[in-house]
């Protein structure tokens, strides 16, 4: 019955009404388990900012996590940092390139029934499908698309399944998709580098991808390069555990589905994004961080 009546209301409703059930269900949990502190260390820190540059900026330290990848890594113990300038809340100490290759090139990351369920890999493609239109984004026939640590290629199927005449081009560090996705017209192995530097692309995308990496402010500048003038970058990354405030400390964060050790290496804000774009030549035309119960954010860029 309440599933019937949620789908009576607005997508924001819904997310709202998903949001408040996971903390719920955070808040039930923390009762049971006492051990979790529902609090972050007490103490702010004065330290360099890696995502906005700023020097000797206040961080709120959130609490202590632990990987959540069997690994092995250089570190064990990691902490989530808040910085109260850019609002990026991030890991310290961030993963050294051999952790990275573990993670990327040394393991399977499809493997799961999200990806090998038909119905389930449907609901993906739909929903993609059906954000790139509400948006405005599907390109038009010989226009080309850029996927940027495509995995699957969620989005080229999507832009395919809408325009068939449309060029893709997908691009990982990993090889374990290159010859799964018939859909990509253009799979390349290698980093973005190995893109052709040339300004050939309507549209872009990197979902779920940019909280991955070390440095995302240089992938947006990289992107820029390759995209034609009025070109759209499309951005999905996981944002905060449901509602989150500064004040509820770790524990949201220890039930956070999202919270990949150390994976995900930033969790991004739209006060960054905002600052990175403008740095990399973007105009910034979209931000809603209410997906998924207000756990995700989707973000559009534009090339002017």
């Amino acid at each position: 019955m309440l599933r019937r009546l949620a789908r009576l209301l607005p997508q924001n409703g819904r997310n709202r009404l998903r949001a408040w059930q996971l903390k719920s269900l955070d808040a039930w949990r923390g009762r049971r388990d006492p051990n979790i502190s529902s609090t972050g260390e007490s103490a702010d820190v004065e330290r360099d900012c890696r995502f906005c540059a700023t020097a000797r900026v206040g961080h709120l330290v959130i609490g202590n996590v632990a990987p959540t990848h069997p690994g092995p890594f250089e570190h064990e113990d990691y902490r989530l940092l808040l910085c109260t300038l850019c609002e990026v809340v991030y890991l310290d100490p961030q993963p050294s390139d051999r952790d990275l290759q573990t993670l990327y090139q040394d393991s399977v990351q499809f493997s799961d029934k999200t990806y090998s369920d038909d119905a389930a890999a449907l609901r993906v493609l739909d929903s993609y499908t059906r954000r790139i239109d509400r948006l405005g984004l599907v390109p038009t026939a010989a226009q080309s698309v850029l996927e940027v640590g495509a995995g699957l290629a969620w989005v080229s199927r999507a832009c395919k399944q809408r325009s068939p005449g449309v060029h893709t081009v997908a691009q990982d560090v990993s090889t374990e998709c290159a010859t799964a996705c018939p859909w990509v017209d253009e799979y390349i192995v290698g980093t973005i580098q190995a893109v052709s530097r040339e300004p050939r692309f309507a549209f872009a995308s990197m979902t779920h991808v940019i909280e991955h990496l070390i440095d995302p402010a240089v992938m947006l500048i990289e992107m820029e390069a390759r995209m034609l003038r009025g070109g759209h970058i499309y951005i999905t990354a996981p944002y905060r555990p449901p509602l989150w405030k500064p004040r509820e400390g770790i524990r949201p964060w220890l039930h956070y589905s999202y919270l990949h050790v150390p994976a995900h290496i930033a969790y991004l804000s739209q006060t960054w994004l905002r600052q990175a774009a403008a740095k990399a030549r973007l105009e910034f035309v979209h931000w809603d961080d209410t997906h998924d119960g207000h756990q995700v954010f989707e973000a559009v860029l534009r090339k002017p």
